[in-house]
């Protein structure tokens, strides 16, 4: 994947999907987010860190529910190991100037292919517990087997802390949702696009789709303002080490949804697109190698020799990134496109 489209896929872009969630506050680390529940106050209540780039871990905070009045938190990395079922597990957390501290925690089941794996940390009363944590974290790490398997840096937690309390007490927050604050970067409308991505190879080859839940799928609004920022990125070729938040609104990132590759984009103004995919696929390499060699010979006497070869297939993972234009017409419309690896549309991809 080339510059923007790495960025695309794997940072930077707004999640989708939590227009249920309120946003407490937002930072270069990332955004914590509030979720309610309307119908049982001071019940299910939960704040969300979602970092500023995907694929970096995050963590949410649990309140009571019907069922549990203790609190939990979860903690999502790509390091935590896959499970085929939820285990019960030691843990030590490590604190930038604290001592370590093991703790009892659960391994919940991953399945294969899944983008991310969970544990879970009973934690007791809500207060104590958001009281015992810092309002930042540089490095915060959890070691499972002694091995580092969340490493993240978070900030904004006493403001999350405040609007959690608030949500336990039985008061509403008057946050904004994730689409309000979004609406304040770029405009937001009724639009959707949607689809579906795969690699397919020959024509009866079988389809290949990215995991679900996997961030295989990126948007970029294509506005006169983000098409002159890129033809500067390209004639000095060198990425910016920090990209301007009037051109990060541009760039959107969706989870794949099922197992057939599918995805979606909402809340999308009429305008100019390129979707973007970059997933990882399986290819069966065949060649001819050397097993050796025959000699013949007539009576005592060697007449020749042939070099003996024969073949050998090699399945390998192989990256995909491509991509196609889209274009919105008009507020409302919702376009549906396959993502077929064969369809290849070069704009940012191929740079």
């Amino acid at each position: 994947m080339r510059m923007l489209a790495g960025l695309l896929v794997g940072g930077l872009a707004l999640p989708a999907g939590s227009e249920e969630n309120k946003l407490v506050t937002r930072s270069s680390l990332g955004a914590w987010m509030l979720r309610e529940d309307a119908a049982n106050p001071r019940l299910n209540c939960a704040v969300r860190f979602i970092p500023a780039r995907a694929r970096l871990p995050g963590l949410a905070i649990f309140g009571p529910t019907a069922g549990n009045p203790s609190s939990t938190i979860l903690f999502s990395s790509e390091g935590i190991p896959w499970s085929h079922a939820t285990q019960d597990v030691q843990v030590e957390l490590q604190q930038r100037s604290l001592p370590a501290v093991r703790m009892k925690a659960k391994l919940l089941a991953r399945e294969k292919g899944a983008p991310e794996g969970n544990l879970v940390i009973g934690t007791g009363d809500i207060r104590q517990t958001l009281q015992s944590m810092r309002d930042s974290e540089s490095d915060l790490q959890l070691k499972l087997n002694g091995a580092t398997v969340v490493a993240m840096d978070y900030d904004g937690l006493e403001l999350a802390r405040d609007a959690m309390l608030d949500c336990v007490a039985g008061k509403s927050f008057a946050g904004r949702t994730l689409k309000e604050a979004t609406a304040e970067l770029r405009p937001v409308g009724t639009s959707t696009i949607k689809g579906q991505a795969f690699v397919k190879l020959a024509v009866l080859a079988r389809k290949q789709y990215p995991p679900k839940g996997s961030p295989a799928i990126g948007l970029i609004w294509m506005t006169d303002e983000f098409k002159a920022w890129y033809e500067h990125v390209k004639a000095t070729k060198k990425m910016p080490g920090q990209i301007p938040e009037s051109i990060a609104k541009h760039f959107m990132s969706s989870k794949i949804l099922d197992d057939e590759g599918r995805f979606a984009f909402t809340n999308l103004p009429a305008g100019e697109y390129i979707v973007v995919a970059n997933f990882s696929y399986e290819k069966t390499i065949t060649r001819q190698e050397y097993v050796g060699t025959t000699h013949t010979f007539v009576g005592n006497a060697h007449i020749g020799s042939s070099d003996r070869y024969m073949p050998f297939s090699y399945l390998v993972k192989e990256a995909a990134a491509f991509e196609k234009p889209v274009r919105i017409a008009t507020d409302g419309d919702t376009v549906e496109l396959s993502m077929d690896k064969s369809q290849l549309f070069c704009f940012l991809v191929c740079f």
